[in-house]
């Protein structure tokens, strides 16, 4: 008696568990790292975007300084013009301002001045006392109030000096005034008046959505007129002189403005002005908004597709973790099974060596025994297949192949299940081809086989004792096709009961009382081991085993 096999320590079992948390821990980092990724790509064209931003004022602001400062010199080499023209007529001595105008004066003053494009409403000589002497055209609008009350009439009287300022009130054209002095004494002012929605002053605008102010030292809105909307106040007259120092943002009509803001040269005398230019923000941002909005979408797309991509890939290898967790698994359990298959088997093997000794020894002393012996037999002869099946499960050897004819291995098969009792109730219907050879080893097909054969056959009187078939058969031929050898084993025994099919080549999986699973499972291996296959298909009255080998030669 041989020494039975001790089963195997068991090899320490990676912790699959622990393959899984890892998975997810590691999923949840990268998803971690992806938003943290996410955060990065959507921030970095923010921050580019108001990096931009900053730079487009900073140049819109250095650009309308350097307008602004164009435009006030430009303006004021304008106004100086204009006062230059008036001082020049001023100091002809052939104005005297007598009661009336007289024929020298109009000479004077129609051959320098009428129809001038110089002033859009038109030139006055006034008195000192306030009295209209001589316009251009004769209708010229003075204004409501008394002339004596105006400032700048009150300044060019008292103080000899050129002015220039609103006619009156906040809505009247633009006044040039120059003082008619003789011998000491200002006798008359010259006077010129525009507006600058007439003919546009160079630097100052009155529509668009650009704008440019004119403003007095004292915070009085030359031009253009505020419309109605804008409530021109001494604090926004603050902010707006502020600009001349720090260009800057500033609110206008509702609208959030860049400008800049710059002296305008006047002549000597003249009170000092301010031009102011501002540009709508808006629409100097509204480029560097599209593009961040454009670089925003691009972003936010490339991150999502990045992320639904990722989670795929992540939700893919944790499916196949888990695949790969229940095959070790399956493994592991296969292995400790067949383990103590071997051990179990060994031991069988053991006690019916013993009885199959004693057997030989016995004689039936009555016709009783004579039919118990064969019996008896036979029993031994299903153990001991079943120890070898549970040997080989346990301890499945390695293939030594060789050329081998098929046919020969399908009739040694065909020998072994023909002595069986149940071969005698189940007709074997054989259609063997000669010469087919295949590379394989002969004792592991052999076991195949006869497998297929032993199982069909068994199916079989089951069936006829069952009264399912009364008549059950099975037929075993062998063919070549697309250079394959191909056997199959087919009965009309009911098939493979459907409970049980899903599971059909699992070990220790039947529906059978006498048998305990490993049949097809370890056939099945064996023949994957010679690079063939085999597959079950279910026939309307029974069962097809379909068994292909590569062959190495068709004779």
């Amino acid at each position: 008696m041989s020494r039975p096999p001790s089963l195997p320590v068991p090899s320490p079992a990676p912790a699959l568990g622990e393959f899984a948390r890892t998975q997810r821990r590691a999923g949840r980092s990268a998803l971690v790292g992806l938003a943290m990724l996410g955060l990065v790509s959507l921030g970095s064209p923010l921050l580019a975007y108001q990096e931009d931003v900053q730079n487009a004022r900073e140049e819109v602001l250095e650009h309308l300084s350097s307008l602004a400062q164009v435009q006030a010199e430009a303006l004021g080499v304008h106004l100086g013009l204009l006062e230059a023209e008036l001082r020049r007529l001023a100091e002809n001595p052939k104005l005297t301002l007598n009661e009336g105008p007289s024929g020298p004066e109009v000479t004077v003053l129609d051959n320098a001045l009428h129809h001038t494009q110089l002033f859009s409403e038109g030139v006055a000589l006034l008195s000192a006392s306030g009295r209209r002497v001589w316009s251009d055209p004769p209708q010229m609008s003075l204004g409501d109030s008394p002339l004596s009350t105006r400032p700048w009439f009150r300044r060019v009287l008292d103080k000899a000096v050129s002015d220039i300022d609103l006619l009156e009130r906040d809505d009247g054209p633009l006044v040039v005034a120059v003082p008619i002095v003789r011998e000491g004494q200002v006798v008359g002012l010259l006077v010129g008046e525009l507006r600058g929605s007439a003919r546009p002053l160079p630097g100052v605008r009155a529509k668009g959505t650009n704008v440019s102010l004119l403003m007095a030292k004292n915070g009085k809105l030359l031009l253009p007129m505020p419309p109605s909307t804008l409530a021109w106040t001494s604090e926004l007259a603050s902010r707006v002189f502020a600009l001349a120092e720090q260009p800057g943002l500033i609110c206008l009509l509702g609208k959030n403005m860049l400008g800049a803001a710059a002296p305008v040269p006047v002549p000597e005398g003249v009170n000092g002005m301010l031009l102011a230019v501002l540009e709508d923000e808006e629409r100097d941002t509204a480029v560097l908004r599209r593009r961040f909005l454009g670089q925003l979408f691009f972003h936010s797309a490339l991150l999502g597709g990045t992320l639904v991509l990722f989670t795929l890939l992540l939700r893919r290898s944790y499916r196949s973790l888990l695949a790969a967790e229940d095959r070790l698994r399956h493994q592991e359990t296969m292995a400790a099974l067949g383990s103590a298959s071997q051990l179990i088997a060994h031991e069988v093997k053991n006690a019916l060596n013993g009885i199959q000794a004693a057997l030989s020894l016995l004689r039936p002393a009555t016709s009783s025994g004579e039919v118990a012996l064969p019996a008896l037999r036979a029993q031994v002869q299903r153990l001991g297949h079943l120890a070898r099946s549970l040997l080989s499960f346990g301890a499945p050897r390695a293939a030594q192949r060789r050329p081998c004819q098929l046919s020969l291995l399908v009739e040694e098969a065909l020998q072994s299940v023909r002595i069986l009792p149940e071969a005698e109730d189940v007709p074997l219907g054989v259609s063997l081809k000669e010469g087919l050879i295949v590379h394989a080893d002969p004792a592991l097909l052999v076991a195949a086989i006869d497998n297929l054969l032993r199982n069909a056959v068994e199916a079989g009187a089951v069936a006829r004792d069952t009264g399912l078939r009364p008549s059950p058969w099975v037929r075993v031929s062998l063919a070549s096709e697309s250079g394959e050898a191909v056997l199959l084993v087919e009965d009309n025994a009911g098939g493979v009961d459907p409970d049980l099919e899903p599971r059909l080549w699992e070990p220790f999986a039947t529906a059978r009382a006498k048998g305990v699973g490993l049949g097809l499972p370890m056939a099945r291996a064996a023949v994957e081991a010679h690079g063939g296959s085999l597959t079950y298909t279910r026939l309307p009255e029974g069962s097809r085993f379909s068994l292909r080998l590569p062959l190495e030669s068709d004779a």
